[in-house]
């Protein structure tokens, strides 16, 4: 998965900001200091990239302390944990749950991988991102992982301890030692792959669920949703996060933001896109020439706010980037639409 932004789905932040809120902590502040301003809100399936999601998740644990995952997953209500959650519905078990998540995955992260593996006594499952995370934010993510994944199975009505074994990157300062109130004391370890493990005995994973709802995957392809793990390179992945940052009408995105979300230099953002054949100011004016043309054509703003949006500090040029693009004014445009 290198030369790609790693992204996911903002839908994936709300359970942790609606845990904030209900803890009377400012979860707009926290998004603002990370970049993300009211992104999950307004637009709960806009790519958001995953390493601002990290860095979130690591703010609010020095907030309320290394076990904040845990926290989180305990407090909030099933189908809310999960940003595929719904996806789930339909199912009969936590194995049959934990497939199904993994095979829409690719439409929610980029750079998240899960893999069942079904056994004569249990379900083995490995949980990494193909992302760098610093230590801390990765132990904090596939501490989120655990807990989720005992979430499921705990819908089945299994007793605890539902997982038999786990494994997983250690907090840099305090191990594995804070998740022993969580989890019964030696079942989870320090893990060196980088990778989470759980083994889930068959018990709990073949277990029925008490009640299941309609299968609603369908509702991928209705609401019109493209993955975003594609192989495309890094000049797609950027495409995606332009076109998203767009859509917030906060500026005109610079290369030194994706870059930032890359965890790369400008300079490596620049080469890896003249690599691919094209450049971040060609990419940014499709971008606007998209979205562009969609508001003239199909809105009914002011041609000024459209500029605006568009990070246009002059409705002037707005107006010569349409004639290049289109041949027609955008008053013009607006009338032949």
């Amino acid at each position: 998965m290198a030369h790609a932004i790693p992204l996911v789905r903002a839908i994936s932040l709300l359970p942790a900001l609606r845990w904030l809120e209900r803890q009377g902590l400012q979860s707009k502040e926290i998004l603002g200091n990370n970049g993300m301003a009211g992104a999950p809100y307004f637009d709960p399936m806009r790519p958001i990239p995953l390493l601002k999601a990290g860095a979130l998740l690591r703010d609010i644990s020095a907030r309320v302390g290394p076990d904040a995952p845990c926290r989180i997953v305990s407090d909030t209500g099933d189908l809310e944990l999960v940003q595929v959650g719904r996806v789930a519905l339909g199912t009969t078990t936590p194995a049959e749950a934990l497939g199904r998540i993994s095979a829409a995955l690719p439409f929610f992260c980029s750079h998240e991988l899960l893999n069942i593996e079904a056994g004569e006594t249990g379900c083995v499952v490995r949980h990494a991102y193909g992302a760098r995370f610093d230590a801390e934010t990765l132990h904090l993510m596939s501490q989120y992982a655990l807990a989720v994944l005992d979430r499921i199975c705990a819908m089945s009505g299994a007793a605890a301890p539902r997982i038999t074994r786990a494994a997983l990157p250690p907090h840099p300062e305090f191990g594995v030692s804070h998740l022993e109130p969580w989890f019964s004391e030696g079942r989870v370890a320090a893990s060196t792959s980088g990778a989470l493990m759980a083994t889930i005995p068959n018990t709990v994973a073949l277990r029925h669920f008490p009640k299941f709802s309609r299968d609603r995957s369908a509702e991928l392809a209705r609401f019109g949703l493209k993955p975003l793990r594609t192989g495309g390179g890094f000049a797609d992945s950027v495409r995606t996060l332009v076109g998203a940052m767009l859509d917030d009408g906060d500026g005109v995105p610079e290369i030194g933001q994706l870059a930032d979300s890359a965890g790369i230099s400008a300079r490596t953002a620049q080469r890896w896109l003249k690599d691919e054949g094209t450049s971040f100011k060609a990419i940014l004016d499709d971008a606007r020439r998209e979205q562009a043309t969609r508001l003239v054509s199909h809105g009914d703003e002011p041609i000024s706010a459209v500029a605006g949006r568009l990070g246009y500090s002059k409705q002037s040029s707005l107006h010569r980037s349409m004639l290049r693009w289109t041949g027609q004014s955008p008053t013009a445009y607006r009338k032949s639409g």
